[in-house]
């Protein structure tokens, strides 16, 4: 009669679909710990167009800025404007995208433009789709999430990961203590008390330090698994849903409820983000209107802060802005301090340019269910775009090491399985 040992057949399945992923998720760790501090990064490879002395004299407006690349790139259209100016940073705008909702045809030969702001110096435009050094960690990024292969890439990634998902669980399985049977039970004496589960799995937790090479592996495998189990299943399942929605959101719907209409409107959100580059701000603003160029970035972040404090928020951080010709708006994104992220998780605020009354607020905690709340820390928690000043900077220090803890898994999970398989081999050439 066969009998069924689930411990055995989890272990096997562990093991060959361990030995299957090996590689891409030692790729992904490294690339997902060097884009924990992809801006940092990005700075050093893009030093030249990226990096500016500063100045005895203050900086120029934004808006002045803004004025000198129109009318140095008038065949380009640049929505959005970036909120503040570092000392020692150029000043990046980005090329727009989209025009009226559709993608532009030709595609822009460029997509940002770097200018001096104590100058108005244009330093030079960047293609990210060029193979150079200064595009280093956007290649990186590309890398990470599609094997720089678009949607194939992005295909073979979400099998991976869904499958990196389901073993989190088994893994976790393994490494409770093993059964005793009952026939074994049985020949032990009568006086001594077996220790609990929990003590016999304590062991599972720690990493022996003096020891072989074998153990170490095996205790660094075990270790690392359950201390970051959590977090290795948030970037697993977060990976499912960036690269295969089509069995992460049923999955979602049916688990904590996600909001499938909520969840489109997300996207949309997050698109409009994407098409934030697609609608051309106006060379010239009316001399008219309350809000304009001059005074957008002042007076939008103004009125932030008061439709946040009116519902008992605070204005944590301001994330972007843009104008919408067609409507003669201004539209300010910014974090609250009761939002999720900074990416679709955040509020916006909308504004008539023509007499500055407020036409829309959206406070992105208030319109989001408790799934799509989830969706939004999943991803948030994946990307790292949570906290500000330290905070952030000990989340990236921390995404870092779980990458790391990613590759290292994988490459332990690789060396456990090749010295099982020698003792394997060497066991059966005895039997001969």
């Amino acid at each position: 009669m066969i009998s069924f040992n689930p411990r055995q057949i989890c272990l096997w399945i562990h093991r060959y679909t361990g030995l299957v992923m090996a590689a891409f998720l030692i790729m992904a760790g490294i690339t997902g710990a060097l884009l924990a501090f992809h801006d940092e990064l990005d700075a050093v490879f893009n030093q030249r167009l990226a990096v500016v002395e500063p100045a005895q004299t203050p900086p120029l407006s934004i808006a002045t800025l803004h004025d000198k690349i129109i009318s140095h790139y008038p065949e380009y259209g640049f929505t959005t404007m970036p909120l503040a100016i570092e000392p020692d940073r150029a000043v990046v705008f980005t090329v727009d995208k989209y025009k009226d909702d559709v993608k532009i045809d030709p595609a822009p030969l460029f997509q940002e433009v770097y200018i001096n702001p104590y100058t108005a110096d244009i330093i030079g435009a960047r293609d990210k789709d060029e193979w150079a050094w200064r595009n280093t960690m956007w290649k990186v990024f590309w890398l990470h999430r599609e094997l720089l292969l678009d949607d194939i890439g992005r295909l073979v990634l979400g099998i991976i990961t869904l499958v990196w998902t389901m073993n989190c669980f088994i893994g976790f399985y393994l490494t409770f203590p093993r059964s005793v049977k009952k026939n074994q039970v049985s020949r032990q004496e009568p006086a001594k008390k077996r220790a609990s589960l929990l003590k016999r799995w304590l062991p599972a937790w720690k990493i022996r330090r003096k020891t072989n090479t074998f153990k170490l592996n095996y205790d660094v495998h075990h270790a690392f698994g359950l201390w970051l189990w959590l977090m290795l299943f948030v970037i697993a399942w977060s990976s499912v849903g960036f690269n295969l929605q089509q069995v992460y959101k049923p999955v979602m719907q049916a688990v904590v409820g996600l909001d499938d209409k909520a969840g489109n409107n997300g996207k949309a959100y997050k698109l409009n983000e994407a098409k934030k580059y697609g609608v051309s701000v106006s060379n010239e603003t009316s001399t008219a209107d309350v809000v304009n160029k001059a005074n957008s970035i002042e007076y939008l972040s103004k009125q932030a802060n008061i439709v946040a404090q009116q519902n008992g928020l605070t204005v944590q951080q301001l994330l972007g802005i843009r104008w919408v010709e067609e409507d003669q708006q201004w539209q300010m994104r910014f974090k609250t301090n009761k939002d999720i992220g900074k990416k679709g998780g955040a509020s916006s605020i909308t504004v008539n340019a023509g007499d500055g009354s407020v036409e829309r607020v959206n406070f992105a905690y208030q319109n989001a269910s408790f799934g799509n709340k989830v969706d939004q820390w999943l991803s948030t928690l994946h990307m790292g775009h949570i906290s500000q000043g330290a905070g952030h900077l000990a989340y990236q220090i921390f995404l870092a090491l779980v990458g790391l803890a990613v590759a290292v898994l994988s490459g332990t999970g690789v060396y456990l399985w090749w010295k099982g398989r020698q003792q394997r081999l060497k066991y059966l050439r005895k039997l001969r």
